[in-house]
């Protein structure tokens, strides 16, 4: 039996349990407190494509049984809220993914063997994600040592399957995620290189883009700009708006839904008396710290400061921050400095320690861990096994011993060596601290979450001194007396202001801002923390006004909804004020081109035609239609357009431009070498490929008709 069936056999009792004791409390929580799961309705879709859904209900089973197996890997209870919405935002992707590009799989017969899989996971043709997830040191983006194949500087094999072999159940179970990221995204590959395969460029396309590139052209024009037409001098009626927005329908589709909101924020800053508070607390913490006991400081610091925090770390002088630097090199220990003001924070500083240390130490070791780590006794057992290899191992025999003993798979082969790092490396602080606090020879046994460690310190570079120094920290920030009365005065302007026309007469008062709105943004123009208020928008009615929400940074916000644009072509009545701007250049360009029209009989070139329109001539030397600006008049690709298709030394009509109206007139066109168009031909077949590489995904979206909601759940 192959070692991914065993895996597969091994963990379906552990993914049932896991996963469907928590999906079936979820549906019947769900079923008896809304009645949803037999009523149905799209309230619970997150996404939709092609006639699928994406049900909430599926969403969060997937995130929680990713979130479990993170935690089961970090041996935690909770996950910081990063690593959350990473989780979150990583699965829901997935998941869509599959909606657009799966039917397309599908209808294409694609899939991968097991033989396939097998190769990716065990075999000689390793996929990227299984380098990345376990045999890449994240440090060094390097291999780990320890699978290295000395022969050919790529993966030993028979190192990495031994370690699938002996995997933990939690290890299996990652595992399990990883072989269906391999899946999915090998599909997705095989996908994406049929349509790259499907796409060529032609002889004739080929020759005649290379002399595109190769022909340029010497041109004199004369330009009349639009803004040489007063806006009083013209009049624009409904039907002219209505036939611009006729002929440019396209200018104004939109791919999904937005929706237009102002607002009127409320800021609460730090009062005087909030300051002063501030201040009395630092004195007092300041006070309270000089008098503590060094077996004190540690509790003391942690508790009374606003980030919970105690920097394990020492340091040298030169590396603190200038406030403190100097002065804490030249105290003793126990000195206390402050309170003082440093980034928008009041800090009282205590030098708690003072150490000859080195930058940097080289390490090996050698882990004895638990074989259960929820019982004290296998944690006893482990002590007693440490203890015992302690007692015969030596330097000399260190490395064969760890070889033999280790259960760290990231150093065991290569005989404990973890190599050199400095004290802020992402290592357990138990060992971090062994590594820097002994001395150069020595071997200790320290304890951490994952075992016992025997640590010998094979180097360490010289030694400096260093400080270590503790920081009660207190954020500048208003207080909660403050904080209330500002949510205070944002709830009195809702309740005076809840119609349309009070609330704009009143926050015009009150520098009102304006924000285009999408279902899924995190964010509005600054405020970083405005999902609920997103939410709202998407649930309210034009005209409608808000309650008051904290967006963070201590502001609140009211706003009022003005405006819903519906994906698709934005209907004239929203969009009337930019379609009545190009109506207007419409018609001043009409009146430019006859005002040209008129000047031109008689008139052999440009320089003529200009001296008629009071009106200079310029020029432009080496243009070519391959261009996307022209110097000095930016993208007009109107002219560049009609001058490859002009006579030499013949007036254009009238050109329609970004700028004005253009009248030109080629002076000359040269060739600037012949070229080998089979480059040109590779050149552009690679462009074509790799924008379907990028494309291929948007374009799948646009015809699978995809919507997501997914900022109304996350």
């Amino acid at each position: 039996m192959s070692i991914l069936e065993t895996i597969r056999r091994r963990l379906n009792v552990f993914i049932v349990v896991i996963i469907g004791g928590a999906l079936l409390v979820f549906i019947l929580e769900d079923a008896l407190t809304s009645g949803k799961f037999f009523f149905g309705g799209d309230e619970n879709v997150v996404a939709s494509a092609g006639g699928q859904k994406l049900q909430y209900k599926d969403l969060n089973n997937k995130i929680e049984e990713v979130e479990a197996i993170q935690k089961m890997t970090r041996q935690t209870n909770t996950l910081d809220n990063e690593t959350t919405t990473q989780i979150q935002q990583s699965v829901y992707q997935e998941m869509a993914s599959d909606l657009i590009v799966g039917p397309q799989l599908k209808k294409l017969g694609l899939s991968i063997t097991d033989d396939e899989l097998t190769d990716l996971m065990l075999g000689e043709h390793l996929a990227p994600e299984v380098i990345r997830h376990y045999l890449t040191d994240p440090r060094t983006g390097r291999l780990y040592d320890q699978v290295v194949d000395p022969r050919t500087g790529g993966v030993n094999r028979a190192v990495w399957v031994n370690f699938v072999k002996n995997m933990k159940d939690e290890q299996e179970y990652d595992y399990r995620l990883t072989e269906e990221e391999v899946k999915v995204n090998t599909l997705q590959q095989k996908y994406i290189a049929l349509v790259k395969s499907g796409m060529f460029y032609t002889d004739a396309q080929a020759k005649e883009e290379m002399t595109e590139q190769n022909k340029y052209y010497n041109i004199s024009y004369v330009l009349k700009r639009y803004s040489t037409v007063p806006d009083n001098t013209i009049t624009v009626a409904d039907q002219d708006i209505q036939n611009y927005y006729n002929g440019h329908l396209y200018e104004y589709n939109q791919a999904e839904e937005t929706r237009k909101i102002d607002y009127v924020g409320f800021l609460a800053t730090p009062t005087e008396k909030d300051m002063a508070d501030l201040e009395n607390q630092a004195d007092t913490i300041a006070r309270t710290i000089k008098t503590l006991k060094p077996s004190e400081d540690s509790a003391y610091i942690t508790a009374e400061s606003d980030d919970h925090l105690l920097d394990p770390n020492y340091h040298k002088k030169g590396t603190m921050s200038p406030t403190i630097d100097s002065v804490m090199d030249h105290a003793e220990v126990g000195y206390v400095y402050g309170p003082y003001h440093e980034m928008n924070k009041i800090k009282v500083a205590k030098l708690l320690d003072v150490a000859n240390l080195s930058d940097s130490v080289k390490v090996s070791h050698i882990l004895i861990a638990p074989a259960d780590p929820a019982k004290e006794a296998t944690w006893a057992d482990a002590k007693k096994r440490a203890d015992s290899i302690k007692g015969i191992v030596t330097r000399e025999n260190f490395a064969d011993m760890a070889k033999k003993f280790s259960m760290d798979p990231g150093s065991k082969d290569k005989g404990g060596d973890v190599g050199w790092f400095k004290q802020d490396a992402q290592m357990v602080p138990e060992f971090v601290h062994a590594g820097f606090f002994n001395n150069k020879g020595d071997i200790v046994v320290v304890k951490s979450q994952f075992g016992y460690h025997i640590i010998y310190v094979v180097d360490q570079s010289e030694k400096f001194k260093f400080m270590h120094v503790g920081y009660v920290v207190k954020n500048i920030a208003p207080s909660v007396e403050t904080l209330n009365g500002v949510f205070s005065q944002a709830s009195s302007f809702a309740g005076k202001n809840s119609t349309s026309d009070a609330f704009e007469a009143a926050a015009d008062k009150m520098n009102k801002r304006v924000a285009d709105v999408k279902e899924n943004d995190a964010s509005v123009s600054g405020l970083t923390s405005a999902k609920d208020l997103v939410r709202w928008t998407y649930t309210a009615k034009v005209g409608d006004m808000s309650s008051v929400f904290d967006v963070g940074n201590f502001r609140y916000v009211v706003a009022h909804l003005v405006q819903i644009t519906p994906k698709g072509t934005s209907p004239l009545d929203v969009v009337k004020d930019q379609v009545r701007e190009k109506a207007m250049q419409q018609k001043k360009a009409e009146k430019l081109i006859a005002d040209m029209k008129a000047a031109m009989p008689g008139a052999t070139n440009v320089a003529a035609l200009g001296q008629k329109l009071n009106t200079p001539a310029a020029t432009q030397q080496r243009l070519s239609f391959s261009m996307y600006s022209i110097p000095g008049l930016g993208k007009e690709d109107a002219l560049l357009g009609t001058m490859t298709a002009l006579k030499p030394n013949t007036l254009s009509q009238p050109i329609q431009g970004e700028l004005g109206v253009y009248v030109i007139q080629v002076d000359s066109s040269y060739t600037n070498g012949a070229g080998d168009f089979r480059m040109v031909q590779q050149q552009q077949m690679q462009a074509m490929q790799n924008r379907a590489q990028y494309d291929l995904y948007d374009a799948l979206q646009k015809k699978s008709g995809y919507v997501s909601h997914y900022g109304r759940f996350y």
